[in-house]
């Protein structure tokens, strides 16, 4: 089945990434980047803030980048502990309901260059997704609402365990001539394409099942 650009998109959650500057080994993006990857990005909140492990003073750093005093801090991490536990919010950073989101969006965004994303996929990816969600140390996927906002680009996501590897993870854009990136590092093509950039990569790389994905821009 042909995957075309008036399909409908159904979501899988939404994520708050930080802008980052594009790592020197990352050959195809220009200057700065996004992405939902642990691998290549920065995802807020950071994880430890609900995961614990911090590494010595990595936490006061956080606290320090966010300008939030004491009770602040306190405040913030109690929050975000409190999605965490009520499977608002999963290992990767995904937050499941867009008003979560959205409320942790407020209190980072003044201080970290950072987007508030949706990723979504058409139904064929969406139920390869939902039974590799079943397996993996995750909550599982949205409801699968519409995503019909205004986009920001597109990437090729597989899922391992607790979180995505983007395509760029291994430099796949190397043996796909065609792609085209636009200024957040995302691809700029029509998703029919990204659709075949997916087949085209899928067994090379990390072992996982390579699912085209559109990025969608809530503030």
């Amino acid at each position: 089945m042909k995957t075309t650009d008036r399909e409908h998109f159904q979501t899988i959650g939404y994520y708050l990434c930080e802008i980052v500057e594009v790592p020197e080994w990352l050959h195809g993006p220009d200057r700065q980047m996004l992405s939902v990857s642990g691998c290549i990005g920065e995802q807020h909140p950071r994880w430890e803030c609900f995961m614990g492990g911090w590494l010595k003073g990595e936490s006061e750093k956080y606290q320090s980048r966010l300008r939030m005093d004491a009770e602040t801090w306190r405040d913030f991490t109690e929050s975000v502990n409190r999605l965490f536990d009520a499977g608002r919010l999963d290992v990767d950073c995904r937050f499941l309901q867009l008003s979560d989101a959205q409320c942790i969006y407020e209190k980072v965004s003044p201080w970290i260059p950072c987007r508030l994303v949706s990723v979504s996929t058409t139904s064929e990816y969406f139920e390869i997704l939902a039974e590799e969600f079943k397996s993996g140390n995750c909550y599982g996927l949205m409801k699968g609402e519409p995503d019909n906002r205004p986009q920001l680009g597109s990437d090729i996501l597989g899922w391992d365990i607790s979180g995505f590897h983007s395509f760029l993870c291994n430099s796949l854009q190397e043996i796909l001539p065609a792609v085209r990136f636009n200024d957040l590092g995302l691809l700029a093509n029509e998703f029919h394409e990204v659709a075949d950039f997916a087949r085209q990569i899928e067994g090379k790389g990390e072992p996982v099942e390579w699912i085209p994905c559109r990025l969608g821009n809530c503030g």
